[in-house]
């Protein structure tokens, strides 16, 4: 990325040229911003804050690291969630977890944000002759049996969110790509095969908060602004069918899908964000 641009944003580095892409294709003249523009200052911060918008909807707050922790007898989602100080969802969204009882000896976990492997304390249940001697400190002084671990009642804390109901499909056809790490790089949304020209549709109903091909390797793109803080993103269309402003219903066609930007064949790349951040599409998904 360009190290010429501006910090407009918490914790987000906008590059110069691309803010000037999208501004520059932003409309200012949509009957719901017009109003808010009054004088050039207004607008310069509108111009702004628009830009912010539009780049962390894509880019802001993402996990750009994490390790695999490879599960071992005994070890639960929670436990290994807390040990690593992560939310038990992201574990279970970047693993395509939907149930907590899913996990099995030996199964690879992707925690994200991590820097390193940690040890992860096993569930027993209590009698399980799960006991131990402390070491003595000093000689002549005994310590008392104790058990190290909870009982199950407490293991069951931390909950997996499925809203199934949230989003409909885009696009009918097969998921080439799932959301997480694949093939050691992180991919934000799920890729959706289909033939070119293939409808896209709204996921929900929703304003166009962008509409173009300046987002580099995405190609014709749309995003999508929902109610609850969602974003749903549209990439790599044939052609957008939409403009930024409009406002649009579920199920509503906003594009023809194609292989513009960085891809190897026609397909939709989708994504879900949350408050900025990437979702599981098939969370969100019936």
């Amino acid at each position: 990325m360009n190290t010429t641009g501006l910090e407009v944003c918490p914790r987000v580095f906008l590059s110069g040229v691309m803010g000037q892409e999208i501004i520059s294709n932003f409309d200012f003249r949509s009957p719901n911003l017009k109003s808010k523009i009054v004088n050039r200052k207004s607008q310069t911060s509108l111009l702004l804050t628009a830009y912010c918008l539009l780049f962390t909807a894509l880019y802001g707050c993402a996990i750009s690291h994490g390790v695999y922790h490879k599960v071992e007898e005994g070890q639960t989602l929670w436990r290994i969630a807390k040990a690593y100080e992560v939310d038990i969802q992201d574990v279970a969204e970047f693993n395509d977890i939907t149930d907590m009882t899913q996990i099995q000896e030996g199964q690879m976990l992707f925690i994200p944000g991590s820097w390193r492997v940690l040890k992860v304390e096993p569930y027993r249940p209590p009698g399980s002759g799960d006991t131990k001697i402390a070491p003595k400190k000093n000689a002549g002084k005994k310590r008392s049996l104790t058990s190290k671990h909870k009982p199950f009642s407490e293991e069951s804390e931390g909950r997996i969110i499925v809203e199934k109901w949230r989003f409909s499909w885009p696009v009918k056809g097969a998921i080439i790509s799932y959301f997480g790490v694949r093939n050691g790089k992180k991919h934000d949304g799920i890729d959706i095969a289909a033939a070119t020209g293939t409808p896209v549709k709204a996921a929900h109903d929703g304003e166009v908060m962008f509409s173009n091909d300046s987002l580099r390797g995405y190609g014709y793109t749309i995003i999508l602004k929902h109610k609850d803080g969602f974003f749903t993103v549209y990439a790599h269309n044939e052609v957008n069918l939409v403009k930024v402003g409009d406002t649009v219903k579920r199920g509503a066609i906003i594009a023809k899908l194609g292989d513009s930007g960085n891809a190897s064949g026609p397909h939709l790349h989708f994504e879900v964000r949350k408050d900025r951040k990437p979702r599981n599409p098939l969370f969100f998904l019936p």
